[in-house]
């Protein structure tokens, strides 16, 4: 008998020691990482998690515009979108890429994931979706839903949680533990949209910045010993296993939006594309130009009101503006200094000025029917900031064209091609995306 229990004892030791070995553990610290994990260039820092208020932004407009009128932003209306990367937008305190966050025994390598679901046990930020937009969830600000997507798996968040399982491709492995970096966890597209329905929303009024603290979803990290419930199909209602040290990532607007409900403008006509007449290097050597003019026309409702200040309680002020939107070619315009005292783009660059094939040292002025030329958003990160950012009163841009249940109002304007003063021009092509857009401010 005594021979029996000796040998049980010796069992449950070994047991006992292989349990304590399959652990994963937050790293927050360099003494964390070996030797050999830090000449590959990983470090470490120490990072709170996915706690109330840490989430980052995920590059939303500053102002999300509500009409108040039944004329435009039908159903189903995209308000505002942005891409937010895990490393500088699911946290207020930016990772950097090779900022190590859990280490794990090699063994762990086959039950390392990544989960992620919508906030699901608050009525105002994950609970309930909404029939009018597929994947989405009612919001805490009536009259909108937020839908958030995975870009790694491309699945929509869900109350009920998802996992992505991470491979050897994700990690560092020095032969004893399994590194994981912030680079492993996955980007998101938030997406906030117009719906009529007002059952779960709260907050509706005119003037409204962001104070509600509700993350609306999460990223979760599941390994030995750190958020060990989480299950694929889980409600998030009532299983937060890990919360929030355990779940490195965050996603929300809180702090970083403004809603405006009032009167607003829509983009009614602008052209697709404005070709630009051919033009020699010589040419644009000795000050000539390429021009094309374009117009765009907008519908607004009863009582907007065309201003470039900031909008109030009272006055839900309309502007407008031309938006270089793709991020190479604001890179370029800031790299050469083409921006204003304002931050507002002076020139439009092609979206591969720099590349091989490009025409470099020039690039396109876009002028107002005065022949003014016009400042460009490089985003819409900062509402309320003027001309010199690039917001316009609709007005001072366009003219009254006609007046029925809407008011249209069209403006010409001229896109021109010339080379940049101090600039050496170059041949090649020149192809550049400007969205024309409308907001309350």
């Amino acid at each position: 008998m005594r021979a029996w229990l000796q040998i049980l004892s010796i069992l449950v030791g070994i047991l006992f020691s292989s349990s304590l070995w399959a652990t994963c553990y937050r790293v927050t610290t360099a003494s964390s990482l070996s030797a050999a994990a830090k000449s590959a260039g990983y470090t470490a820092a120490d990072w709170i998690g996915a706690c109330d208020t840490c989430s980052g932004n995920v590059g939303l407009p500053a102002v999300i515009s509500l009409n108040s009128g039944t004329n435009f932003q039908p159903s189903g209306t995209l308000l505002g979108s942005g891409v937010g990367s895990f490393l500088t937008a699911a946290t207020n305190k930016p990772y950097t890429a090779n900022q190590i966050l859990f280490r794990c025994a090699v063994a762990d390598a086959d039950s390392l994931y990544e989960f992620y679901a919508t906030n699901g046990d608050s009525t105002y930020a994950g609970a309930y979706t909404t029939s009018e937009v597929s994947g989405a969830y009612y919001d805490f600000v009536k009259n909108v839903a937020v839908r958030m997507t995975n870009l790694t798996t491309g699945e929509y968040y869900s109350r009920y949680w998802k996992s992505r399982k991470f491979t050897a491709s994700d990690w560092y492995n020095d032969g004893t533990y399994i590194y994981i970096p912030a680079s492993a966890f996955s980007n998101v597209l938030y997406e906030m949209f117009k719906i009529t329905s007002t059952t779960y929303g709260y907050e509706g009024s005119k003037r409204y910045v962001d104070t509600y603290t509700q993350p609306r979803g999460y990223i979760a990290f599941k390994g030995p010993g750190i958020s060990p419930a989480l299950a694929d199909g889980a409600d998030s209602l009532s299983n937060y296993s890990g919360w929030y040290t355990g779940w490195p990532g965050a996603w929300g607007s809180y702090g970083s939006v403004t809603y405006i409900r009032g009167a607003i403008c829509q983009v009614s006509d602008y052209p697709a594309r404005v070709p630009l007449p051919t033009i020699s290097v010589a040419e644009l050597q000795a000050g000539n130009v390429s021009q094309a003019p374009f117009s765009v026309s907008l519908q607004c409702e009863s009582g907007a009101i065309s201003s470039t200040s900031a909008s109030t309680a009272s006055a839900a002020n309309v502007a407008m503006g031309f938006l270089v939107n793709q991020p190479a070619a604001v890179a370029a315009a800031r790299t050469l200094k083409l921006v204003t005292s304002g931050g507002g783009l002076t020139w439009l660059l092609d979206t591969q000025y720099g590349s091989k094939g490009v025409a470099s040292g020039v690039g396109i002025k876009i002028y107002n029917s005065n022949g003014a030329p016009l400042n460009l958003l490089p985003d819409q990160s900062s509402m309320g900031t003027g001309n010199t950012r690039g917001w316009y009163a609709y007005k001072d841009l366009t003219t009254l064209v006609s007046s029925d249940t809407v008011t249209t109002y069209t403006g010409d304007f001229t896109a021109s091609l010339e080379a940049i003063s101090g600039q050496t021009v170059t041949a090649g092509t020149v192809n550049a995306q400007l969205q024309v857009v409308v907001s309350f401010q």
